[in-house]
């Protein structure tokens, strides 16, 4: 199992390169690591599969559509607050 400084690496970096842009990235208190990407505006069928594809990396993702972008997001949680198998 990948670190998740490793997991947010890649993630971001596959993002970076469907996407065109650059994602950002913020943790929350409670230990999730969110990578948010703009969409670019005419995607194609590939680059939307790519995109499905690295959401795959993430413990969440999700589309969100604003008025003036829409935005794909994934959140990581950090290994330490993963709960414990019982």
């Amino acid at each position: 199992m990948c670190s998740p400084a490793t997991q947010v690496a890649a993630l971001t970096a596959l993002l970076a390169a469907v996407t065109g842009g650059e994602p950002r990235t913020k943790e929350t208190t409670a230990g999730v690591i969110r990578i948010e990407a703009d969409l670019p505006t005419n995607l194609r069928d590939s680059t939307r599969t790519a995109i499905l594809s690295a959401l795959t990396m993430a413990d969440r993702y999700g589309h969100d559509r604003g008025t003036d972008r829409d935005v794909v997001w994934a959140e990581l949680d950090r290994a330490e607050t993963k709960p414990e198998a019982s």
